[in-house]
């Protein structure tokens, strides 16, 4: 039998394509197709993963590159407040881990939250939402690939990356100094291993984490007996690097910059939420699995960035030279633990890009099954039971981005696809919980209300809805339109500090307050509309709240990326939809 077909037989999504009564679809209802999920034991993929595994799996995309080498540049940028760009980051995160955990509750497949906004908003936005999960991953992933070169280099000494120097180098602003074809490597053998199978990929991560887990024992233990308070107090005077001095020594803002960058060292929870076709008992693991290992990586980056910094003063430039452990150890005399830090850290690397292949090319295969990607990306091989297309094209594509950017470049891309994802999921976790299962029945539409938005109806008072129906999912969808507005809005205010001029100063604040009016009472308009009676593992609480908050912080941290950032992901937008349209035009 042919395996897209089987494929196609066996898909966990099929789609909800009825048109309306008079035959036509139109332009509006195709680019708002959802599809209906429909849980099938039997995918085609393995369902092999329990608790653990998923536990392992989110540990391993996320204690990596954060706490190896994002440290020490972070130091350089925040001071010793970045502990609290790491502790903020890893708050909104969680808000985040919480709504996705709803989803993997309610729709445990492959796809994470590309699939998600395809059953709640449409087939448009979640093409544009997977788009950026896959610009997460596989930038994300370039990142860590880079940054392993980097690691592997610094053990012979930089003659690696001398002599790709002296043969490839580059003299272009916005690419990378050299051609780092050690990296290219790295990723190929790499998405050989993932594509192996499951069992054996998901066990050599495991071994990765302990590696890795062991060694940020030892070096916060070594930060401990190292520590030296006085390096949170310490003058500005002492660096044209120390900004004003102290504990935030570059004020709030840099606080939230660097919070907005600390994004990056998080992304790899949602790894877990692409495994729902491969976990046994998904919507119990999956839920779990994201909340342990989350609450596990925000203790662990709150450790570290304080121990470093206790360690040795922020405002060394050598610091962000990418292995800032090996140099303050070093400092302190303690050279024969550099190579076991370098062991360990390349470990965490390597634990970090098979979590981040294994994700993205589940992503890329959920999307290749709907038909938004080339069709052959689906295909799951008969003896791995992995998606090797997927696996191969999406490590070839990650591989060329590791070649030509640099760690700072990719990391900020990624953060803003991140950011993006979680601000969608936030949004599709507030639509779904006030819509009805059957709603779009037949028998559900014979009983439409008319759209009589007075304010009774508006408010749901008296309560006479005591059930979702059409007319309620459209008050909260409108309601959660205005909510990501005045967000939006509220972002701009706070992240570009406009409150800072003094002449507009008291239209800021009458513009605040008239936000705030606004927001509560969207939210109290939600709140009052009636609740999905879905059964599910795991619900957000208290809701509709936590999610506008999510969605909030989100919006805000994307605000603080820098315009270049903003360009660039501009710029993978349209190369993605210039993709789908090759793709209707030959497929």
């Amino acid at each position: 039998m042919d395996e897209n077909v089987s494929l196609e037989s066996q898909s966990l999504l099929r789609e909800n394509t009825e048109k309306n009564d008079s035959g036509k679809s139109g332009l509006i209802e195709a680019l708002t197709r959802k599809k209906e999920f429909v849980y099938v034991e039997d995918s085609g993929l393995k369902r092999i993963l329990r608790f653990h595994d998923l536990v392992f799996l989110g540990l391993g995309s996320m204690l990596g590159m954060g706490v190896y080498i994002m440290a020490g540049d972070l130091a350089t940028k925040v001071g010793p407040a970045m502990i609290l760009s790491f502790l903020f980051a890893g708050v909104a995160c969680t808000l985040a881990a919480l709504c996705y955990a709803e989803f993997a509750s309610r729709t445990p497949g492959t796809g994470s939250a590309y699939a998600y906004c395809y059953i709640t908003v449409g087939e448009f936005v979640a093409f544009i939402l997977g788009w950026n999960l896959c610009l997460e991953f596989v930038i994300g992933t370039a990142c860590l690939v880079r940054g392993m070169s980097a690691y592997i280099d610094s053990m012979f000494g930089g003659s690696i990356s001398n002599w790709e120097k002296k043969h490839f180098g580059m003299h272009i602003k916005f690419l990378s100094e050299y051609l780092d074809f050690l990296s290219f490597i790295i990723i190929i053998i790499f998405s050989g291993i993932v594509s192996i199978g499951v069992r054996e990929s998901t066990m050599i991560t495991t071994i990765f984490v302990i590696i890795n887990m062991i060694t940020i024992i030892t070096l916060i233990i070594i930060g401990l007996i190292y520590a030296n308070i006085n390096n949170w107090s310490l003058s500005g005077s002492l660096s044209t690097q120390a900004g004003k001095g102290g504990f935030m020594p570059f004020g709030f803002s840099s606080v939230m910059e660097g919070a907005a960058t600390c994004f990056y060292a998080y992304t790899g929870f949602d790894t877990i939420a692409t495994t729902g076709g491969e976990a046994k008992n998904p919507q119990k693991t999956v839920p779990l699995a994201l909340i342990a290992s989350i609450s596990l990586a925000i203790l662990v980056y709150g450790s570290i960035s304080a121990t470093l910094t206790l360690m040795w003063p922020y405002f060394d430039e050598n610091l962000s030279k990418g292995s800032p452990y090996p140099y303050v150890l070093g400092k302190w005399g303690l050279g024969s633990m550099r190579l076991v830090i370098t062991f360990g850290a390349l470990a965490a690397v390597s634990g970090c890009i098979l979590s981040s292949v294994f994700g993205m090319a589940r992503i890329v295969y959920s999307i290749a099954e709907d038909g938004l990607l080339f069709r052959p990306l689906s295909v799951i091989n008969r003896i791995t039971k992995t998606p090797v297309n997927a696996t191969i094209a999406s490590g070839l594509l990650t591989g060329f981005w590791s070649v030509f950017f640099n760690t700072e470049q990719l990391i900020d891309m990624t953060s803003i696809g991140t950011l993006m994802a979680y601000t969608m999921v936030a949004i599709c976790v507030l639509l779904l919980r006030y819509e009805d299962e059957d709603m779009e029945t037949a028998a559900s539409l014979k009983k439409k209300q008319e759209y009589n938005f007075s304010l009774k109806k508006i408010f749901n008072k008296p309560i006479s809805n005591k059930e979702p129906n059409e007319l309620t999912s459209t008050i909260v969808k409108y309601a959660t339109y205005v909510v990501i507005l005045v967000s939006t809005l509220f972002g701009l205010i706070f992240a570009f500090e406009i409150n800072k001029l003094m002449a507009l100063e008291p239209i800021i604040i009458t513009s605040a307050a008239i936000l705030t009016i606004v927001m509560i009472i969207s939210l109290s308009v939600i709140a009052r509309q009636p609740v999905s009676k879905a059964e599910l593992k795991f619900k957000v609480k208290p809701i509709p709240y936590l999610p506008a908050l999510s969605l909030f912080i989100n919006i805000y941290l994307m605000l603080k990326l820098n315009l270049k950032t903003w360009i660039r992901f501009g710029i993978w937008l349209i190369f993605g939809k210039l993709s789908i349209a090759l793709i209707c035009v030959y497929m």
